[in-house]
């Protein structure tokens, strides 16, 4: 009896110890919980975020004040850090007979073929893509959100000067992650601590005082540098109520139509050309709501940046009016490789859009009257 006592006292005790150290961890997230200020941030004065992980960087920047101002987001990989491929040429070579697997595949030789290094001109392989430019893109929603919740910039516990074993302990030794805010023109440097399990939040380390801080794991969570949830993917930021007009150009071909949406839902929308308002056209009022809304995009390129395969070739172009003043624009573009791309007034620049896109510039043409590419 009393071995089994001591049994259960020292399991109660370790689970005393287990509780009070993620006690100690998680950070405090009940609504209402005292929160520690880091760093003196409003919506003024915030201008420039960047997180490095060692190897990439991912930065948003305010354009525009207000309550809700405009982002660019750029990310690429930090100088030197570029991924180096061995772009060095392979080629399949008989093997007489000889397994090139050591045997893995029962001795059996797969086509008598395998791969090898051969420092020869003339390679047969294609060599591996080039890593990704540094883009500068439109930032999103997620943009705004992440703004909002660094002003003011806040911490759920303040730990103070940690010596240097209890740095080592949660993750600040040695770490290459970094987090630099700059407000009013004056940046602030943060080491953040390396990922560890079971950890629920994010320790960081003011390298001006020295003092450590706990944050809410979902606070950093939008700024990995190989995310994408902070560039903008909407074509257009504005609503189906919000124009009443849009004309479409291809080639030397021009159509006006009214759009007329008063509850801002695809139903209750209707489309009539300019010229017969009274005559309600189906056909474009089905193609202009997969145009607005349905269009994917599947890849955002920087300020700048031409698709790998060539400029794309603008096939088709939309404008949006409201009460005779422009409003925004839509232009979908062929690649050399026949690609679709699309462009408007709320991206950066090219993005890349589903395969099915091309299909939407061949119906618009048929209802221009235009000639349709081979």
């Amino acid at each position: 009896m009393k071995a089994r006592s001591a049994w259960i006292q020292g399991l109660l005790a370790a689970a005393g110890l287990l509780l009070a150290y993620v006690t100690w961890q998680r950070p405090k997230e009940t609504v209402g919980a005292e929160r520690v200020k880091v760093l003196e941030a409003t919506k003024q004065s915030l201008e420039h975020v960047r997180m490095e992980d060692g190897t990439r960087f991912v930065e948003f920047q305010r354009e525009g004040g207000g309550e809700a101002p405009k982002f660019w987001v750029t990310q690429g990989y930090l100088p030197g850090k570029e991924p180096v491929y061995d772009a060095g040429p392979t080629q399949l070579v008989p093997l007489d007979g000889q397994a090139a697997d050591g045997g893995l595949d029962g001795g059996e030789v797969d086509g008598g073929l395998a791969a090898v290094h051969l420092p020869v001109p003339s390679a047969v392989v294609t060599p591996p893509p080039e890593p990704t430019p540094t883009r500068k893109m439109r930032g999103g929603e997620r943009a705004l959100e992440l703004f909002h919740k660094l002003t003011p910039f806040e911490a759920t516990r303040a730990l103070g000067v940690l010596p240097e074993d209890k740095l080592a302990e949660v993750g600040l030794t040695g770490s290459t992650r970094v987090l630099t805010v700059t407000v009013a023109g004056v940046a602030r440097r943060f080491t953040i601590a390396k990922p560890q399990v079971g950890l629920f939040g994010w320790y960081i380390k003011d390298e001006q005082s020295k003092a450590v801080y706990l944050l809410e794991a979902s606070l950093l969570s939008d700024l990995d540098p190989t995310s994408q949830v902070l560039v903008e993917r909407r074509l257009h930021s504005f609503r189906l109520n919000e124009f009443d007009a849009f004309t479409l150009r291809a080639q030397d071909k021009t159509q006006t139509y009214l759009h007329r949406a008063p509850d801002n839902i695809a139903n209750t929308v209707t489309v009539a050309k300019q010229e017969s308002p009274d005559t309600a056209e189906e056909l474009v009022k089905n193609w202009h709501d997969k145009v607005f809304a349905r269009v994917v995009v599947t890849e955002v390129l920087g300020e700048g940046e031409v698709p790998k395969a060539g400029a794309p070739e603008v096939m088709l172009r939309v404008d949006y009016a409201q009460k005779g003043s422009a409003k925004g624009f839509l232009e979908l573009a062929m690649d050399p490789k026949k690609s679709t791309w699309a462009r408007s007034e709320n991206s950066a620049g090219w993005v890349a859009v589903h395969q099915a896109s091309d299909e939407l510039i061949l119906e618009a043409l048929r209802f221009l009257g235009a000639t349709l590419p081979q």
